[in-house]
Order: structure tokens, then C-alpha cells, then sequence
């Protein structure tokens, strides 16, 4: 079994923390540690150093390298400082592991998720390896959906899969997340299904075939990735191919094979928080008003606000109502909680001026 930990998202919507030369998950968003810290040490638990492999960009290999330095330098899997979603990059991923270890399971790791407690994350990987095994299927992870997530995908549960000390299913059907709130509502009330937590477990060669199916222009700059690789100039050839790549997610394959009727969901039977929003941050570990205080903080009647801070000086605060403030060594971000996507606006704003150094 290899873990392959994908860690070269960009992070956008945790601005003014995540930034273009260090994102979200090398920060020390929620706690005093890096999610890919918690994650490389949760793993290092049960798989040795040798065993795991960390996919990023080849601006991250900085931090890779400081954060996870019990894992071997040949472990890096780089892909160029290109933005093309996580399909083409995570391509490149298996298309290197297919090469080293073609028929031995890799199980996928985004690296910035907050899994706990961490020996029941070690626990479901070691289930999925189980299936895997034992009957070829593609493995996924899932949340049992109780109420509309209008930022998950959904799985649509079959007969169940025995596995010791798991809850696991046949994937009837993969659903793209909807368009609206009513119709994400009907089908989690109206389907047995989960929301779909990427935590793939498979056959890197059969992944790759699978891209080759359902994606043949991403496998066919794979495969001329592939010529190129060990070759005199392998970093510029990789750069060349690589941005002819088209845009989009790994879903673009992986939602066929769980339209397939073969493959398996098991729901993770730990707390999976997706560090993706300051509102994901306020919820995890709000008080009993609703607030999360990330700082030396002095509040006063004051509800359902987020406050998070680089410093040590003192954040005093009086009567604020749903708000989120966001204080970084060179950035001050004040906006209300339900105005968070207004971030996206904030940045496009930076981009076409004179500051976008602080993007």
C-alpha cells in the first residue's frame, strides 16, 4: 500500500491567510499546526516514511521539505506552477506511481482536511486497502447527507459491503452537486445517499486506464509526459506538455467508475472537516455564542463571529453580529460572514491593480 498526499491547491477562499507563494495548507489555520503536518504525522503512525509520497507544485517543495522532512526527497511528485484543477495534476500523480508500483493500491489524501481522531482515519484507509484487495473495486469516501450541502457531490448508496468495523456500500449512482437548494433537498431526502468525500483507493494503472476511457486527451499528454520522464530536460518537457492539458476535476473520470455499479463508498467514521472556509473555520470549534476567538481577543456581546489573528496584540471587540476578521502581518480583511465569497471580488480587484502582491 503507498499513500499519496495531494497538497498543491491553492487555497483562494482563505485569503488573506492563504497566499499564491504559500496556501492554506501549509498554515496554521485551525490550531498552531499546518493541516499537511497533521496529516503527514497521523500517517506516519502506521506507513513508513518511504511509503508515502507528497504530490505539490514545484513552488510548494519549500515547504514540503520543512514540514515533512522524514519523507524522502524521491517521494516528491511535482507538477508545474500551472492552475488546471486538480484532474491534469493528480494525473500526473498516478501516472508516477502506475510506473514505480502499477499493481500495488494507492490511497489518496487531499492535505487539507482536518481528520479526528486520526487512528480511525488509519483505521478506514486500512479498510479500503481490505476491498481493494480482496475484490479489485474502487473505494471512495462518504458522510451520510442529513440536510443540503450545496458544496458536495453526492453518492447514491446500493447493498451494503462487509467490512470489519466499517459502514461501506455499493455506489448506485454519482451525482454532481445541484443547482439549487430544493433539488440538493429531494434527493437527501428522497435517496439513501452520502456526501462524497474524495478519499480514493485503487490501482494507480487502472486509474490511469481509467483516465484513458472517460478523459483521452488528458491520458494521451500523460503518456507523452511519460517519454519524457528520467530524459535530459524532463522538468521543461514535463512544463510544455503539461499546459496544453485542459482544465477540469479528477471527476471528470472517477464519477464513471462510480457510475459503474463496482464501486464502493465507506463512510469515514471520523470527523472530516474540509479547511476550505473562514465559515468552516468558525465552525469547528465555536463557543456557546457561536464565535471562534483565534486570538488575544477581549469580546463583548458579541455572536456568531470569527476572529483570527498573526499577532499577539490585543483584538478588542463590542456588539458584532456575524462578522469575520482576519488579521495577517500584512493584511486586515473585515467583511460579514455572509458575504465571505465577496474574497474572490477582493482578489480580482488586487489582480488588475498595483497591489497584487498581496495575493
Amino acid at each position: 500500500m503507498k499513500i499519496l498526499i495531494v497538497a498543491g491547491g491553492q487555497g483562494a477562499k482563505l485569503w488573506p491567510y492563504s497566499r499564491q507563494d504559500k496556501p492554506k495548507q501549509f498554515q496554521a489555520i485551525i490550531g498552531d499546526t499546518s493541516s499537511f503536518q497533521v496529516c503527514v504525522k497521523t500517517l506516519l503512525t502506521a506507513y513508513a516514511p518511504e511509503d508515502i509520497f507528497v504530490s505539490t507544485k514545484q513552488k510548494f517543495i519549500k515547504y514540503v521539505s520543512e514540514q515533512s522532512s522524514q519523507i524522502p526527497l524521491k517521494n516528491y511528485i511535482v507538477e508545474p506552477d500551472i492552475a488546471l484543477d486538480r484532474g491534469p495534476g493528480e494525473g500526473l500523480a498516478f501516472l508516477r506511481l502506475a510506473m514505480l508500483f502499477p499493481d500495488e493500491p494507492v490511497f489518496y489524501v487531499q492535505a487539507d482536511m482536518v481528520r479526528e481522531p486520526g487512528h480511525k482515519f488509519i483505521e478506514m484507509i486500512k479498510a479500503a486497502e481490505k476491498i481493494v484487495m480482496e475484490s479489485g473495486r474502487y473505494v471512495t469516501g462518504g458522510l451520510k447527507a442529513t440536510e443540503p450541502n450545496m458544496g458536495a457531490d453526492y453518492l447514491e448508496l446500493g447493498a451494503a459491503v462487509p467490512v470489519s468495523g466499517m459502514q461501506a456500500y455499493v455506489i448506485d449512482k454519482f451525482h454532481y452537486r445541484k443547482k439549487t437548494v430544493k433539488e440538493t433537498r429531494e434527493l437527501v431526502e428522497n435517496f439513501k445517499v452520502a456526501a462524497h468525500w474524495n478519499h480514493l483507493c485503487w490501482y494507480p494503472s487502472k486509474i490511469l486506464d481509467a483516465y484513458k476511457q472517460h478523459q483521452p486527451d488528458w491520458h494521451e499528454a500523460l503518456m507523452k509526459i511519460r517519454e519524457v520522464i528520467d530524459q535530459p530536460g524532463e522538468q521543461e518537457a514535463i512544463k510544455q506538455i503539461y499546459e496544453t492539458m485542459a482544465k477540469g476535476p479528477t471527476e471528470d473520470v472517477t464519477r464513471h467508475l462510480m457510475d459503474s455499479g463496482e464501486a464502493v463508498c465507506i463512510l469515514l467514521p471520523f470527523r472530516n472537516t474540509d479547511v476550505g472556509t473562514w465559515e468552516t473555520v468558525r465552525e469547528f470549534s465555536e463557543d456557546d455564542q457561536g464565535n471562534h476567538f483565534d486570538a488575544n481577543v477581549l469580546a463583548i456581546d458579541t455572536r456568531g463571529t470569527l476572529v483570527k489573528s498573526q499577532s499577539d496584540k490585543l483584538v478588542a471587540v463590542a456588539n458584532l453580529r456575524d462578522l469575520v476578521v482576519v488579521d495577517s502581518e500584512e493584511i486586515l480583511l473585515i467583511l460579514p460572514r455572509d458575504d465571505v465569497d465577496k474574497i474572490k471580488d477582493i482578489q480580482a480587484q488586487l489582480a488588475d491593480s498595483d497591489k497584487s502582491s498581496y495575493l
